[in-house]
């Protein structure tokens, strides 16, 4: 599968799959969503991306959700994930290949 690319208008989602948002200073946080605007795209984000637990990630299900709500909504043309992979791969076994 190829993906289009993106254009000014286009929507950009936020996702964790692996670390928390919450990791990330509020600083660096606005300046790549300003910059992410200034070239024209929208950022939204993962219903999930800014929990966290004690180890600064979420739960599985927490993380599938996101994922899946990124791809299968058809107004995203683009995902960025936040930080890491530290913990990514314990998603591949949760994820809905069929439906996405």
């Amino acid at each position: 599968m190829l993906a289009e690319r993106l254009k000014r208008g286009d929507e950009i989602r936020v996702i964790a799959p692996s670390r928390s948002m919450a990791i990330i200073k509020g600083e660096q946080l606005r300046i790549a969503q300003e910059r992410l605007n200034q070239l024209g795209f929208t950022v939204t984000y993962g219903k999930n991306a800014e929990e966290h637990d004690e180890f600064f990630s979420t739960s599985i299900e927490e993380r599938i959700e996101d994922l899946h709500d990124a791809f299968t909504d058809p107004n995203v043309k683009g995902i960025l994930t936040v930080i890491g992979g530290y913990n990514a791969n314990q998603l591949l076994n949760y994820i809905d290949y069929v439906h996405l």
